[in-house]
């Protein structure tokens, strides 16, 4: 029965930056901007012990103008130590890397395929002769794709295997730009027996057969909007059978965000041990890797006060990196409060007083079925505002959250004052 094992693998925006870490932790640069290489070379391990029949590459080797000769003359070791071991491997070019960004001084080893982005190519394994496999591919001659390639794929062979190799966004994914748009019904009248794709950071299979449809996601996250495991697929074809996916982790760093009910930390030494545990069993859990976390602090607490003063939760927050500085592999902590403090609203509401006022103020905004009225208090910040680029869309639980929070924050200064 004849069978066909690769990797699958995308995005690896080699040698990009962690934006928003490094300037934070600048003793984190250098180990960041590893991590993208880090995780292409467990990738190239991987494939060697497996003893692949190829490795496949779905486009953003690079990162745009982040890329460096170095990044290029690294990853062109990586693609030789794969020829060596008599693994071929096939690369197209996305929108971060395309055709017209790359060094063209560069000579590439020996079985090595960067597809065109002329026109579809169809590329042939053998093994003892025979055709194994036919990998189809097409590259980005620029970063602005906007065609739907899928529809340029057709399979032409009678015999082995047939791969789709291509970066897309597939099903009009809103995080992601719509570069190559194409659906999943446009994938399948290609008659390929498994889509490798890239472009979307989220691994997710789209379609277990009749073909496999697969986004292996990037290999390595780079901030906290990328959560959890990162890898590649080894995807093994067997005649007659469907495509067998199975996932294996690259990441040299990863990323968590938490919610911590702290309503029971009477003391900042309770909340130390309570943020600690959580951070060494999760730790614990992940391997020899880089661990970073986001705390969201949430919950009634008789803290709130203190936390909110300036400087509270930097302080806490260094601590806790202080606490882990000898650790290797490291962790790193950030903290974000979204805590309450512990106040009767309805003894306050019968107070015949200023105070009883403003909770009656912050109760009727609160009342209001669709927040309309706030959202035209707020249209200065979000429209106006130089820097509203910078701000997400609230949905009306966001709003509800802030209210609370603004309302928490004044009766804080109030009652401190009184």
């Amino acid at each position: 029965m004849s069978r066909f094992r690769f990797v699958h693998c995308s995005d690896l925006h080699l040698d990009a930056p962690f934006v928003g870490i490094s300037s934070l932790h600048p003793n984190l640069a250098e180990r960041l901007r590893q991590a993208t290489e880090k995780a292409f070379s467990n990738i190239v391990e991987l494939s060697i012990e497996k003893q692949v029949d190829a490795v496949l590459i779905a486009g953003d080797v690079y990162n745009d103008l982040d890329k460096s000769l170095q990044a290029q003359l690294k990853f062109r070791d990586y693609l030789k130590k794969l020829f060596e071991a008599g693994i071929p491997s096939f690369i197209v070019h996305g929108n971060h890397d395309p055709l017209d960004s790359w060094s063209a001084s560069l000579d590439w080893p020996s079985g090595v395929k960067i597809f065109s982005g002329d026109q579809v190519e169809q590329i042939p394994i053998l093994r003892g002769g025979k055709i194994i496999a036919q990998i189809y591919g097409i590259s980005y001659p620029q970063k602005e794709v906007k065609e739907n390639l899928a529809l340029l794929f057709n399979r032409e062979q009678s015999s082995g295997f047939a791969i789709g190799l291509l970066h897309a966004n597939v099903g009009n994914n809103p995080n992601h730009g719509a570069y190559s748009p194409c659906k999943v019904e446009d994938l399948v009248a290609s008659k390929m027996d498994y889509w490798a794709l890239g472009h979307i950071h989220k691994r997710q299979i789209l379609r277990n057969m009749e073909p496999g449809i697969v986004y292996c996601g990037n290999s390595q996250a780079r901030s906290f909007k990328e959560q959890g495991e990162k890898g590649c697929y080894l995807v093994t074809l067997d005649e007659g059978l469907p495509p067998n996916f199975e996932f294996f982790p690259s990441d040299s760093v990863r990323f968590y965000t938490e919610e911590i009910n702290i309503s029971k930390c009477v003391h900042l030494d309770d909340l130390l041990t309570l943020i600690q545990g959580q951070c060494d069993e999760r730790h614990s859990q992940i391997g020899e890797r880089d661990l970073f976390m986001r705390f969201n602090l949430e919950g009634t607490t008789g803290l709130n006060s203190e936390l909110r003063k300036g400087g509270t939760l930097q302080d806490l927050t260094e601590k806790i990196i202080d606490h882990y500085k000898n650790i290797k592999p490291g962790i790193w902590v950030e903290l974000n409060l979204n805590t309450r403090g512990i106040y009767n609203l309805d003894l306050l509401r019968q107070r015949n007083d200023f105070i009883a006022d403003v909770v009656s103020l912050y109760d009727e905004i609160e009342s209001e079925k669709d927040f309309s009225q706030l959202r035209k208090t707020l249209e200065p910040l979000f429209y106006s505002w130089k820097g509203q680029k910078n701000l997400e869309t609230l949905t009306d639980s966001d709003l509800l959250e802030l209210l609370r929070t603004a309302r928490d924050i004044t009766l804080e200064q109030l009652l401190d004052e009184e």
